[in-house]
Parts: C-alpha cells; structure tokens; sequence
C-alpha cells in the first residue's frame, strides 16, 4: 500500500474518476516494471477529510478487450446512503443518489468506449430498477451477464 501525501484536488467526483482511470493506465506499466500483477492492486480516492470517496480496482479497469467482457454494477442506497459494486467487489460508496449513479454512468460509458456491456442495477427499501448500456444491447444474443 501507498499513500499520496501530496494529493490533488479535483472540483468534482466525475473530474476525478476520470484522472483516476488515466492515471490506472500510466500505473499499470509502473507494475509491470517491477513484476506486479496490476490488478492485484486499487486506487482510492479520499475527500478532504479522509473519507474514501471511491475505489478503482485495476482489475475493473484493466479488463481484457474481449467482446464477451461485461460488468454488473449495483448502487445499493438506504438512509446512510448509496454503496457501489462492480461484480460483487465494493468500489465506494456516497451519501447522494446522484453522485453515486454519476460515478457508475462514467464507469459505463468508459466501458460502452470500449464495446464491453454493462448491466446496472439501483437498489433501495422500495424498488429494484435494471439498466443496461448500449453495448448490451447491441452484444450477441445468448451473452450472459455476471
């Protein structure tokens, strides 16, 4: 584990979620370099008091490119707020709706960039809403979703 003493600050989730997943891309050759397996590693994002804002996983990131590739991302919500996974792995979590789905819907479209489908499903106390992206759609039929 490494910490960033220094940091940087973004104005918003959306602005950093984007650094974040150039600066996975630059990363993944620093691990190579040493013999590390990048997707055995995480970045988190913390706000200004150290609260983890959102985790990206390498392994969600650096995803192979296969057409078959897809994710199921699921925004949890409740009183205390709204958790984020990517297949079964916890990514981060927000006290706002609307944050939340903006941080999945980045993740998605950078995804859909790349034709690799993805389900989302909302979840709180009253309803369970299903999403899927464009490239879901457009994914040969019989393709099964994690």
């Amino acid at each position: 584990m490494s910490y960033d003493d220094l940091g940087l600050d973004y104005p918003d989730v959306e602005t950093a979620w984007r650094a974040v997943a150039r600066a996975a891309q630059d990363l993944r050759h620093v691990f190579a370099a040493r013999g590390h397996d990048p997707r055995d590693y995480a970045i988190e994002v913390e706000n200004d008091t150290g609260e983890v804002v959102f985790r990206l996983p390498f392994s969600e990131h650096l995803r192979s490119s296969l057409l078959q590739s897809h994710a199921t991302y699921k925004l949890v919500g409740s009183h205390l707020g709204w958790l984020i996974y990517c297949n079964a792995e916890f990514v981060g979590g927000f006290a706002q709706r609307s944050s939340a789905e903006s941080l999945v819907w980045e993740m998605v479209e950078t995804r859909c960039a790349e034709h690799k489908a993805s389900q989302v499903l909302i979840e709180n106390e009253l309803v369970c809403e299903k999403h899927l992206c464009r490239c879901f759609k457009e994914a040969p039929s019989g393709t099964l979703l994690s």
